[in-house]
């Protein structure tokens, strides 16, 4: 009874600072895709702290408050469709060889985020983001997908990292 308490609590309090992270992308301009990161490795405590369905509860609930508090709309939708990935990054890890696994990486990404983009343009109908994208050569467009692509992976080897140091950290204790 006790155990489960304090991972009911950890996780709300995980919870609220990943809502106060996401936050900061409207606050700070250039954080909206800073936030959605920082805001997603919050759950890698949850991760390894708390059983998974209250990781998974932690992210549902950070990223619904993250929707409907944020004022900047992209940097909560990024999160809401691609936040979970450190929950999910031990399966994708697991997978073999190498090649499968950054391809499936890679896919996720990419398919969480044109998913997002296309909420965001064709039900949301975010003026700002129709107008960027409408401005925007098809080329850059493809460039920037691209670059997204390889800071996502930067943001996994980052994620991997950082695992290593919480444990390290926590044996410690």
């Amino acid at each position: 009874m006790r155990r489960s308490t304090h991972e009911l609590a950890l996780a709300g309090l995980l919870a609220a600072l990943s809502v106060v992270l996401l936050s900061l992308g409207s606050l700070i301009p250039l954080a909206t895709y800073a936030a959605p990161v920082l805001a997603s490795s919050v759950l890698l405590a949850a991760r390894e702290e708390c059983r998974p369905s209250y990781a998974w509860g932690c992210f549902l609930v950070s990223a619904a408050l993250g929707v409907l508090l944020s004022a900047d709309p992209e940097c909560s939708l990024l999160y809401a469709f691609l936040g979970y990935y450190p929950l999910l990054k031990p399966k994708l890890d697991a997978l073999r060889p190498r090649a499968v696994r950054t391809a499936a990486k890679l896919l996720l990404c990419t398919l969480a985020v044109g998913a997002m983009y296309a909420l965001a343009l064709f039900v949301f109908q975010l003026e700002a983001v129709v107008e960027e994208f409408a401005a925007t050569a098809p080329v850059l467009l493809g460039l920037t997908v691209s670059l997204g692509a390889a800071v996502f992976l930067m943001y996994d080897l980052a994620l991997d990292r950082l695992v290593i140091l919480y444990k390290r950290r926590r044996t410690r204790r």
